[in-house]
C-alpha cells in the first residue's frame, strides 16, 4: 500500500468513523476503492475514492464517491451530497465498490466493538490465556 493510499484511508477514517462514548452506536469504513485513472478537474489532478460505510444499528450499508486532490485533501463538501449507494446489503456493496477500482480497505467487522469475556467459550478463553502466557515468556 502506498503512502498516498494510507493518507486517504487516514483522512476518511477521521471524517467518517465514529463511536458514541457509551459504545451503543458506531460508524466505520467497511471498504474503500480507488480508480486506476486520475482525473483533471479545475486544473487540479483529482482521484475519487469509492467508500462504503457501515453502522452498528443496521444490516445495510451506504456508499459514496468522495473526491481528493492529489495532496491528498478530502473534498470539504462531501457530506452535502446524498449517498450514491444507499441502504444496500453488504454483499451487494462489494461489486459496487470493486467496480470503481482497486480496493485499499476492507473491514467487515466493527472496529470499535469490544468482546465481552462472558461471551467467549472456555476454549476461546484458554487460547487467550495461552497467548498471553507465551507473550510474557518471550520477553
Amino acid at each position: 500500500m502506498t503512502d498516498f493510499e494510507k493518507k486517504i484511508i487516514e483522512e476518511l477514517k477521521l471524517a467518517l468513523e465514529y463511536q458514541e462514548p457509551t459504545g451503543d452506536y458506531a460508524q466505520w469504513l467497511m471498504g474503500i476503492s480507488l480508480p486506476r485513472v486520475v482525473e483533471r478537474k479545475n486544473n487540479q489532478l483529482v482521484i475519487t475514492a469509492r467508500v462504503v460505510v457501515k453502522t452498528s444499528d443496521s444490516d445495510y450499508v451506504d456508499g459514496m464517491d468522495i473526491a481528493f486532490s492529489l495532496e491528498p485533501i478530502i473534498d470539504p463538501n462531501y457530506y452535502q451530497n446524498n449517498p450514491d449507494y444507499h441502504g444496500g446489503s453488504i454483499e451487494d456493496s462489494q461489486p459496487w465498490l470493486k467496480k470503481h477500482g482497486k480496493v485499499i480497505l476492507e473491514q467487515m467487522d466493527n472496529p470499535f466493538e469490544m468482546v465481552s469475556l462472558k461471551d467467549l467459550s472456555m476454549d476461546e478463553l484458554n487460547q487467550i490465556e495461552n497467548n498471553f502466557d507465551e507473550s510474557r515468556c518471550s520477553k
